[in-house]
């Protein structure tokens, strides 16, 4: 068995016994627990595209094909091809080429039903979202990372138009998206030469869609919300790029469905001030990096006019530790 699939097989069991109600409260430290449990993996050569001017061209030219047409389509091989170079490094392929063209090819309804599931159940392999996860900071981070935003855009194409993906299909995609973020520990948000890796913004964007979807229970909800808090305490790179506001905006819209998760996002954040009641400052990177993370994070949550008055009143408690 490998890492993955033990990590997975922990995800699905923690999850189980929520829904089932047998935990709740202990949710943030059993996460927090597989977080701190992975190992890092020795470094292995990554499949990165290299046919910059040739990717561009075609991209364009399926653009403007799109464009022209009364009743546009897309060929699985040109499902492939998109899908492969999220991978690229280059901006110009990944970001303004296959990401901008996704969007344009979900706004014109472009996809066959079947391209809709095959693509959402594709980008959700392992091959993608787990892409070298487990090894020192590398180039994969723009597969995964762009493969979330893609699949954030799907529910919300699915959710408004297509009308194709099934219980089973979200509940799968909590089980993975979960376990991602527990995993993803590359926090970079604007790579010089490469453009945007923006991984916790576009775990943000994704948990937005997936709270807005009616058929999945609370419990599923919980988990995820749950999850990217201890995620975000944990992560070792400065989230300095507009990550804090994203999430903010996330945890506020949440919190406002239901008081049971605003109670559960309180009960999290209380969590995490527990553990820094006896902290001291430590002259270590990670401890500033971690602790400003945590700073940035509270203060956009300040800012929100619409956070629910438990939590702000609480936030006010605590902003200033140090």
């Amino acid at each position: 068995m490998t890492q993955l699939d033990t990590i997975q097989t922990t995800v699905q069991q923690l999850r189980i016994s929520l829904n089932q109600g047998k935990i709740f409260a202990t949710l943030p430290d059993m996460l927090g627990k597989v977080i701190t449990s992975i190992a890092t993996e020795p470094k292995t050569s990554l499949k990165i595209p290299r046919d910059d001017k040739t990717a561009v061209a075609r991209i364009r030219a399926i653009q403007k094909r799109v464009k022209q047409t009364s009743d546009p389509s897309v060929t699985d091989d040109e499902i492939a091809f998109l899908v492969a170079h999220l991978a690229s490094t280059n901006p110009a392929v990944r970001d303004k080429g296959v990401f901008f063209l996704f969007n344009d090819l979900f706004q014109a309804e472009a996809f066959t039903n079947e391209q809709v599931k095959a693509l959402f159940k594709r980008l959700q392999e392992p091959d993608i979202l787990f892409s070298h996860i487990f090894e020192p900071e590398n180039d994969a981070i723009f597969l995964r990372s762009f493969a979330v935003m893609i699949l954030s855009g799907m529910i919300y194409a699915d959710q408004n138009r297509y009308h194709v993906l099934s219980k089973n299909d979200y509940l799968s995609t909590v089980q993975n998206i979960g376990t991602y973020i527990l995993l993803e520990k590359d926090g970079r948000g604007y790579v010089p030469n490469k453009g945007w890796a923006h991984a916790f913004t576009h775990i943000g964007n994704m948990l937005e869609e997936l709270s807005q979807v009616p058929v999945l229970p609370r419990s599923e909800k919980v988990f995820l919300m749950t999850a990217v808090v201890e995620a975000w305490r944990r992560v070792e790179t400065p989230l300095i790029f507009g990550e804090d506001h994203r999430l903010a905006l996330y945890f506020s819209s949440l919190t406002n469905v239901n008081q049971f998760y605003s109670e559960t996002f309180l009960m999290c954040l209380k969590n995490w001030q527990h553990t820094l009641v006896n902290v001291r400052p430590q002259e270590s990177y990670r401890f500033w990096v971690q602790w400003y993370n945590r700073n940035r994070l509270l203060q956009a949550l300040t800012l929100r006019a619409d956070l629910p008055q438990p939590i702000a009143d609480y936030i006010q408690q605590i902003v200033d530790l140090f």
